[in-house]
């Protein structure tokens, strides 16, 4: 997790990258995960747009870290 202290020293495009992939990644959550709970899952297409939006989810997380450590 990113602490609080570390986003402070984050350059502004950092800081940029870093909270527009960590918004994304929501997006793929909800997108993923919080909208099957309400429409049913009733082919195998819907289940494998399900998965990739996880996996989205997961590599933009992955990505806002990586930039938040400052491309270390």
């Amino acid at each position: 997790m990113v602490e609080l202290g570390k986003m402070k020293n984050l350059s502004g495009e950092q800081k940029v990258y870093s909270e527009f992939l960590t918004n994304l990644a929501v997006a793929w959550f909800s997108a993923g995960v919080i909208a099957p709970l309400f429409t049913p899952l009733t082919n195998l297409l819907k289940f494998s747009n399900s998965l990739l939006s996880i996996v989205a989810c997961l590599l933009s997380l992955r990505l806002a870290v990586f930039f938040s450590k400052g491309g270390k």
